[in-house]
């Protein structure tokens, strides 16, 4: 490629020898830096510059400092994407609710707008683009996220140089929403009504704050009625993967007078203690329809069972 030396002047007056490196690499890619050179005079300076160029040539490029430049050399956003979720999200085991959300990220809001777009491209228009799409504020923000975490992966890996600072929009303050004492009252007396299961099913939810996923996975064998008290270790995640609770830690969970009676009185048809006719556990379907009616029975309108968390809290 091409090795020159310039002589620079500082603020202060100083002068010095920059030198401008331009390397294409076996790889392809052409990686340019313009370091400070040793040396007093041009010749000094054109030599340490050629002697750097042979040592890229000869050794490649080590560490942080590397810098390459053309349209040929930075893959685009789509063609990158393949390998961020072969290399990063499943190479890391992240859970399966992760990597689903990327898919959806990437195949609804990132790959229509950035997919034909190189990653070093990518930058303040291309980011207010995703934020001027009308989305809500807390959805824009996990679209961000995510492209912000591709980026960084991007540049970790020596195909970007530089990721352009992306920045949140503002989110409104949500109040959660939970049950008043009536309401709450009323909704565990309706599902008392359906069925033993909904009835325990809102009451693990509303007296001992369990999640979903926390419901549906909990074992008899972590259902300690002589010390009154529920173990928290299973987590039935997006595809029935069972995995830790939120957090990654387990917990010990004192269960109420109404809980702890529902649980003695509560058929044991198999492992889980929500489960259907046949012992097994509840289809995410299959326990929102269930909450559903207990909600509608009540008079209440349809809401997913971590209000009955937030009315735990």
């Amino acid at each position: 490629m091409a090795v020159n030396v310039r002589l620079r002047t500082t603020t202060s007056g100083k002068t010095y020898w920059q030198a401008d490196i331009r390397v294409r690499l076996a790889d392809g890619l052409i990686h340019r830096e313009r370091p400070k050179t040793p040396g007093n005079t041009r010749a000094q300076a054109l030599r340490w510059a050629r002697q750097r160029e042979a040592y890229i040539l000869r050794h490649g490029v080590e560490g942080k400092g590397e810098r390459r430049h053309g349209s040929k050399a930075t893959p685009t956003f789509k063609a990158f994407v393949p390998r961020f979720m072969a290399d990063y999200v499943e190479a890391n085991r992240l859970s399966p609710m992760t990597r689903r959300h990327y898919e959806v990220v990437l195949r609804t809001h990132l790959l229509p707008i950035l997919g034909d777009v190189t990653l070093d491209q990518i930058g303040p228009r291309q980011i207010q683009a995703l934020k001027r799409r009308g989305l809500k504020a807390s959805t824009t923000n996990q679209v961000l996220s995510k492209l912000k975490a591709i980026l960084r992966t991007a540049s970790r890996w020596g195909l970007l140089k530089e990721v352009p600072e992306i920045t949140t929009v503002k989110v409104g303050r949500r109040h959660p929403e939970f049950y008043d004492f009536d309401a709450y009252e009323r909704l565990v007396a309706c599902a008392a009504e359906l069925n033993p299961t909904t009835h325990a099913l809102v009451l693990l939810g509303g007296d001992a704050g369990l999640r979903r996923g926390e419901l549906r996975g909990l074992r008899w064998v972590n259902v300690h009625l002589k010390r009154d008290a529920l173990y928290i270790c299973d987590n039935l995640t997006f595809q029935d993967h069972v995995r830790l609770p939120k957090g990654g830690k387990t917990r010990w969970v004192p269960m109420t007078t109404p809980l702890a009676a529902c649980l003695r009185a509560l058929e044991r048809r198999g492992e889980h203690v929500i489960s259907r006719e046949d012992g097994h556990y509840l289809s995410e379907r299959s326990f929102d329809h269930r909450l559903y009616r207990a909600q509608q029975r009540a008079g209440l309108p349809k809401k997913g069972a971590h209000i009955l968390r937030h009315t735990f809290c």
